[in-house]
């Protein structure tokens, strides 16, 4: 019986060999539940759950049963879960040419599991919605439209601020609808120009890091029409311009100004920060920073503006 060579015998160890344990993290990344975890966005989903029953307390000045602004809250998460299914579903095409690793183009989950798996919170949002008020319903309805609007229509188009634009309105548009009373009149007009402009920002800033992707998959909104250096300066424009115009408002029809110090004073400070590391140099790193600073920041502007209103 001939003996085996060295390698042979070096290949038939490494054969018998047990492959090492794969850690739990590991699993847990390429579990189908952490693929329904990455598209709901439970990041977006918890600071609009806050901020949207900050909005429902600061718009009555405190003065409201306690579990309205939690009923609020949950019917704009299921939403935002809603649509975030939805938005993976329909782009699941342009995903597969520059996200690869998204749950639909590396077939984790399929595009008609995602829209099925996308009733459950749509119909949350509805029940919640019309429970607490139908035309708090039909408001919540009217933001995932403009959501599916934007995956459907705008991704690609100039137009894709609108669907934010019109998602800014509606949000504390839903608060004041939640609360029915005690708002004053005279603000109610300004909620349409100083909402659309902090969605208008907030679409902005949170696409500005994937300006190049869209590159690649073909998208073309405001950013690219506008080129990636005036993006930057035109996003911190109208984010200076909504929080100027929430600040007269109220100058001008009554509330206290004091709502609005806490949002300026971390305007200036993380608008200071964000400007000086871009001024540096801009890379997709820390366009990313000013997203995870910034984004949050505007639902907080609304919040303290709607406070200083109702104060009026």
């Amino acid at each position: 019986m001939n003996a085996l060579e060295p390698d042979d015998q070096a290949d038939q160890q490494s054969d018998q060999q047990p492959e090492p344990p794969v850690s739990w993290q590991i699993r847990f990344a390429r579990s189908r539940a952490a693929a329904w975890i990455e598209m709901c966005r439970p990041y977006t989903g918890t600071w609009m759950l806050f901020s949207s029953a900050l909005m429902v307390l600061t718009a009555a000045e405190g003065s409201l049963f306690w579990g309205l602004p939690f009923q609020y809250g949950s019917m704009i998460v299921a939403f935002a879960y809603a649509a975030g299914l939805i938005g993976n579903a329909l782009d699941g095409e342009i995903d597969s040419t520059s996200r690869l690793m998204r749950p639909i183009p590396a077939g984790k989950i399929s595009t008609r599991t995602a829209l099925l798996g996308a009733a459950f919170p749509t119909a949350l949002g509805v029940t919640v919605g019309f429970a607490t008020d139908w035309r708090v319903g039909v408001i919540g309805l009217a933001m995932l439209a403009s959501s599916v609007l934007y995956n459907v229509a705008w991704r690609g188009s100039v137009l894709g601020f609108l669907a934010f634009a019109l998602i800014g309105v509606l949000l504390p548009v839903g608060a004041i609808q939640a609360v029915d009373e005690g708002f004053p009149n005279a603000h109610l007009l300004w909620v349409i120009p100083i909402g659309a402009l902090t969605g208008m920002a907030t679409f902005m800033i949170y696409k500005l890091p994937d300006f190049e992707k869209d590159d690649v998959d073909g998208s073309r909104s405001v950013l690219h029409w506008l080129g990636i250096d005036t993006a930057i300066s035109m996003s911190w424009a109208v984010l200076a311009a909504g929080l100027a115009l929430a600040a007269a408002s109220i100058n001008l029809s009554g509330g206290n100004l004091a709502w609005l110090l806490g949002p300026l004073l971390y305007f200036i400070i993380a608008g200071l920060f964000c400007i000086w590391m871009l001024m540096r140099r801009v890379s997709e790193v820390r366009l990313i920073l000013q997203r995870w600073l910034i984004v949050p920041f505007l639902p907080v502007m609304l919040i303290g503006w709607l406070g200083a209103a109702a104060s009026a």
